[in-house]
């Protein structure tokens, strides 16, 4: 089922209205028009997920809920613009892992691969191996060089900290944390049948550069089991 132009309306008018018994009263839609095509997304793209990574999770329990966490209303809001899911292994509940993600909201809608915070030990394996010009590390950075989709994000140093690498290197060294992402206003792309099909493709041609965050990961999970 493709998104039609009922998703980004329902979210806008939920959180504008920011009240518990319309939502209720609205649920159906919610369910029909937005939770249902990322459930579809998920089941869509688990074929190529069980092929990056077997130990990543697919799961239509993957989708955000709607609900804000309780903790964090301040502001009186209890509803999200935004609707996500994160595709990724198995985690403590507030372990950073590398994910493949997919969001909506009002405004826009996108994709990517990435970390929402990285752990330091895991961002200075990446970058060993990348000063060693280890084959997971080039291949993930030669396949991001080799297309126009994604765009690299993370905190840069203020202070170049490897001034004798290559620029294309030091564009991923000076990082404080990593993420490849793709953000999109197009609604020709999201309404259309296609958009399934568009974002299995994008994953798995950025697929390499969520081996390297894996293989940084297996490496500090062989450090803390040595002790």
């Amino acid at each position: 089922m493709a998104f039609t132009p009922k998703a980004p309306e329902f979210l806008y008018e939920n959180y504008s209205r920011n009240d518990k018994e319309w939502f209720r009263k609205h649920k159906d839609i919610y369910e029909k028009e937005v939770v249902l095509p990322m459930r579809e997304m998920i089941e869509y793209l688990s074929p190529l997920m069980d092929s990056i990574d077997p130990m990543i999770v697919c799961s239509p329990r993957k989708v955000s809920r709607i609900y804000r966490d309780v903790r964090l209303i301040k502001d009186g809001m209890f509803f999200k613009q935004s609707i996500w899911f994160s595709l990724m292994r198995p985690k403590e509940r507030f372990d950073s892992k590398p994910e493949f993600f997919f969001w909506i909201n009002p405004e826009n809608f996108g994709w990517g691969c990435g970390y929402y915070h990285i752990a330091t030990p895991v961002m200075e394996n990446i970058r060993s191996l990348i000063l060693a010009r280890d084959k997971t590390a080039m291949d993930a950075i030669a396949a991001y060089e080799a297309q126009q989709t994604f765009v690299l994000e993370g905190e840069m140093y203020k202070r170049d900290r490897f001034p004798e690498e290559p620029e294309n290197l030091k564009n991923w060294l000076n990082r404080k944390n990593l993420s490849v992402y793709f953000q999109c206003e197009d609604p020709e792309l999201f309404f259309s049948d296609g958009l399934k099909e568009r974002v299995r493709s994008d994953f798995e041609m950025i697929a390499p550069v969520y081996k390297l965050f894996v293989r940084a990961e297996d490496m500090e999970a062989a450090k803390n089991e040595q002790g």
